[in-house]
């Protein structure tokens, strides 16, 4: 009788490792066309079917990073960030506060933050990813340039323009080594250094910052309407 009961729970719990990977994925999938509507609902139904897997389910941590992106992209930001500050807790617990993953979730925490205006709280949480993802990852890597390139912008949002400058051109000379030529990413850091440039009085070298920005924009316009 008790082999029948374990072989009973063992059979509930990969039907639920399935359900929750049929939600996961659904999930992901519709956050990655930009269906985020669709996206929070899969996000929701998985994150409760992670739960009931235990604590500890590896799944939660993916649900959690899913649907706080879902609800950010959608401006519900007060939520995403209780969801976004729960990852960080369970990554700086399982992984350590000098991982990757955990520096992941710092830098989506500190976007949250950012995006709700809260602009000192945000930098102390980007410095600290910045700072994993150089050690980690080192200066030449996509996710360091987008940790500078943030700094650059949590700087330019308070009208540090000087500081701001200093982050963007460090995140412009990593993403041109560790990106595409044509990568928009790019020209959104041309842009963000253009404004700061223009913030210290510098017209000139802001206006070619931003033809430049313009022309890749074009560039990549062209591209995908001859695709």
């Amino acid at each position: 009788m008790a082999a029948v009961l374990f072989l009973s729970a063992a059979a509930q719990a990969l039907a639920g490792e399935a359900e929750w990977k049929l939600l996961q994925d659904q999930a992901q999938a519709h956050l990655e066309r930009a269906a985020y509507g669709q996206a929070e609902q899969f996000g929701r139904s998985a994150m409760k079917e992670a739960e009931t897997l235990g604590p500890s389910h590896a799944g939660i941590e993916q649900s959690l990073s899913t649907l706080s992106l879902a609800l950010r992209f959608q401006g519900k930001n007060a939520e995403a960030l209780s969801l976004a500050q729960r990852l960080v807790a369970i990554r700086s617990k399982r992984y350590g506060p000098d991982e990757t993953a955990t520096a992941i979730a710092l830098y989506n925490n500190a976007a949250i933050l950012m995006a709700m205006e809260r602009y000192a709280e945000a930098e102390k949480l980007q410095a600290a990813a910045l700072a994993v993802f150089e050690k980690k990852l080192g200066p030449v890597h996509q996710n360091t340039a987008s940790a500078m390139h943030n700094m650059g912008a949590i700087q330019l949002k308070q009208g540090k323009y000087t500081d701001a400058e200093k982050y963007l051109r460090r995140a412009l000379a990593s993403k041109e080594k560790a990106l595409s030529p044509g990568n928009l990413s790019i020209a959104h850091t041309l842009e963000a250094l253009a404004a700061s440039l223009d913030g210290q009085g510098r017209q000139l070298e802001a206006e070619k910052l931003k033809r430049r920005a313009e022309r890749m924009r074009q560039q990549a316009q062209a591209t995908k309407a001859g695709a």
